[in-house]
């Protein structure tokens, strides 16, 4: 027995030395992965509060998580006097961790609302414009929804837009059991219920509980456990298709349904705290695909339902990809994925971004 206890502290001390060694030797190369996202208990996961870093992962954005969980600076939820305030909830799109934050088409709006002084919308506002980006990468129209009610409403926003991912938020919105969030179901008498039945899988109760806290709270400051949640997550989303045009996945009619009742619900609640409302869609790769052949016969039917949808509830609604296409078309543009990691596929690049704040910013003076 003692024998056996002196071995297995010999072992002990010698994995624990190597540990200590082998995080030195990240520190001294510079390796350094920032865990964005956490476990949380509404949403499922969300953004990392005070995480700050370099995504590398497909394209290079510095990133910046503020104390309340939402990229940007910290900022006071009481806003100053005489200031506009956008709220923007979205997406990987919105949240756009490929390129830098002045890069993102959040930013860029803020940043042309501000040096727009004939713009209507802020014929009141005489204190400047702040433009805050809740976007959560994965995220469908449920967890926004969440996100408006948990986080964004605090910030008191005298407008809220809705960014839709055409690829892939319809759906997310699929009222099925899913492992990591929870997910809206409409119920007997046809009235949205959340379904949180995530909260009882083995994963979140691992990740809710002391160890799991623990190791959770040290993976921003160690580089080993960085470096192996990096090495998981790359394997998990290494892309499955080659140099050919992506295919949109097609969502059921309950999706649709539900996605409905989703932005109705957020639009009432919106209006409920005296904010406006209003809905944008992004592009999806296929849709500005730069081979023009291997682009889908309706590219834009997805947009055409959710217009529809969204006339009878008289939301105003603005889809980029049309306008996208055209200019992509016109200048010979390629809007997502980046040089040397799938061109044309993925996210927005910085061009993509650019155009979008474009069209969107005198479309947003208008309402």
């Amino acid at each position: 027995m003692k024998r056996w206890i002196a071995n297995f502290g010999a072992l002990s001390a010698g994995l624990a030395v190597s540990l200590l060694l082998a995080e030195a030797a990240l520190r001294i190369a510079g390796v350094r992965y920032p865990a964005f996202y956490t476990v949380d208990r509404e949403r499922g996961f969300a953004l990392r509060p005070g995480a700050e870093g370099v995504w590398s992962r497909e394209g290079r954005g510095s990133v910046r998580i503020n104390q309340a969980g939402f990229r940007g600076a910290d900022l006071s939820e009481a806003r100053a006097p005489g200031v506009l305030r956008v709220a923007v909830l979205g997406d990987s799109f919105t949240e756009a961790l490929q390129v830098d934050e002045q890069d993102t088409f959040v930013q860029r709006l803020q940043t042309s609302l501000s040096g727009d002084r004939s713009c209507a919308l802020r014929r009141n506002f005489a204190g400047g414009v702040e433009v805050l980006n809740f976007g959560v990468g994965a995220y469908g129209t449920g967890q926004e929804l969440l996100t408006w009610r948990h986080l964004a409403r605090r910030y008191r926003p005298d407008l809220v837009l809705l960014a839709v991912y055409p690829g892939n938020d319809f759906t997310d919105n699929e009222p099925i059991p899913r492992q990591n969030r929870p997910v809206f179901v409409l119920d007997a008498q046809d009235q949205l219920q959340i379904d949180q039945r995530f909260r009882n899988t083995a994963a979140f109760r691992w990740r809710f509980s002391p160890p799991g806290r623990l190791i959770d709270g040290l993976m921003n400051h160690s580089r080993l456990l960085q470096l192996l949640n990096e090495a998981k997550n790359r394997l998990a989303s290494r892309p499955s298709s080659g140099p050919v045009a992506p295919v949109a996945s097609r969502a059921s009619d309950r999706a649709w349904q539900l996605t409905d009742r989703l932005i109705g619900a957020l639009a009432s609640e919106v209006s409920a705290d005296g904010a406006r409302f209003a809905v944008i869609s992004t592009s999806a790769p296929e849709q500005v695909w730069p081979n023009v052949q291997e682009r889908p016969k309706q590219p834009f039917a997805r947009e055409q339902r959710l217009g529809a949808l969204l006339a009878q509830r008289r939301i105003p609604y603005l889809p980029l990809a049309p306008t996208l296409q055209r200019q992509a078309d016109r200048d010979r543009l390629v809007l997502h994925g980046f040089e040397g990691q799938a061109p044309g596929q993925g996210h927005w690049n910085r061009m993509g971004h650019q155009l979008a704040a474009e069209q969107l910013a005198p479309w947003v003076c208008q309402l």
